[in-house]
Parts: structure tokens; C-alpha cells; sequence
């Protein structure tokens, strides 16, 4: 018997840029922002500066409400789930973090 497999991010960081609010052609209201992560990792016994940008997708009523008290620059925990930013061209290779959790810090 297998295992599940994982998939549990969590970051923190600035909030670079904030997008509009919007609905999916299902109607689910979802929202997008671009969250600036930087920290200071051990790898293979040595400090190393990071910096990512990331896509955050908000999706439902109650994450969307939360997100409306938000500017860019504030600072913010997100815990989620990465996927694929789409399926077609680059997006393919590139990953959006679905937030299950947003706190505000």
C-alpha cells in the first residue's frame, strides 16, 4: 500500500502586488495577489539569502472578505497547496500557492 502523497506550503512575506477580485466562469468569487518571500536558509551547513515572488490564489467568500483588508506591502502567513499556474505554454512550469489559510501579520 502507498502513501498519500503531500503537498503543504507555508510562507510568509510582503505583499508585492494585489489584483482585483473576480469571479470564475463557475461563479466562485477568487482573487489573486503576488507575495515577496525573503529569509535566511541553511543549505548544506551554509547561510543562504532567498528571495521568491510567488502567485497566491484566494478562492471563496470568506479568504476574498479577508483579502479586502489588505494593501500591498502589508505583511502576511499564507499555508496552502501549490499547482500548476495553468496548463498551457509557460504556465506549465510555473507554480501558484492556493491558500487554504491567510493571517495577516
Amino acid at each position: 500500500m502507498s502513501q498519500a502523497e503531500r503537498n503543504d506550503c507555508e510562507l510568509t512575506g510582503a505583499i508585492h502586488t494585489l489584483e482585483r477580485p473576480r469571479l470564475t466562469p463557475a461563479g466562485v468569487p477568487t482573487r489573486k495577489l503576488w507575495l515577496e518571500h525573503r529569509s535566511r536558509q541553511q543549505e548544506d551547513g551554509a547561510a543562504r539569502e532567498v528571495q521568491a515572488r510567488i502567485g497566491v490564489v484566494l478562492t471563496g467568500e470568506t479568504l476574498i472578505a479577508l483579502s479586502n483588508q489588505l494593501q500591498e506591502g502589508d505583511r502576511i502567513r499564507v499555508r496552502g497547496f501549490l499547482a500548476r499556474a495553468g496548463f498551457k505554454g509557460e504556465a506549465r512550469d510555473r507554480l501558484h500557492l492556493h491558500a487554504e489559510q491567510l493571517e495577516c501579520l
